[in-house]
């Protein structure tokens, strides 16, 4: 089976979580779902929230006991993040244009 890939650069990605996510529409109300944090060894090199588990992983052998621990510390980092709305906005002009 093949592992998902990174949505950033494509390479395969290291570690997929979805994890339950709460946001409100326009109106105000609550509207559940699911979230998804993709790590990737490239595109998470220099993030430090990734640094442990980004170590863990692309080590030889069985992984630790630590490992529950480093995925709930990056998670608690990168669920709370949101998107750069320049980044955002370039990708859709992008799409708009056809290039993606």
């Amino acid at each position: 089976m093949s592992r998902p890939l990174c949505a950033r650069c494509t390479a395969p990605a290291l570690l997929v979580v979805r994890y339950p996510h709460t946001w409100r529409n326009s109106s105000g109300a609550p509207v559940d779902g699911l979230r998804e944090s993709v790590l990737c060894g490239s595109c998470d090199a220099d993030d430090p929230a990734a640094e442990g588990l980004l170590a863990l992983l692309t080590e030889d052998g069985a992984p630790p006991a630590r490992l529950v621990d480093l995925v709930g510390d990056w998670l608690t980092a990168v669920r709370h993040r949101t998107p750069d709305h320049t980044d955002l906005a370039a990708e859709e002009a992008r799409w708009r244009a056809g290039d993606l």
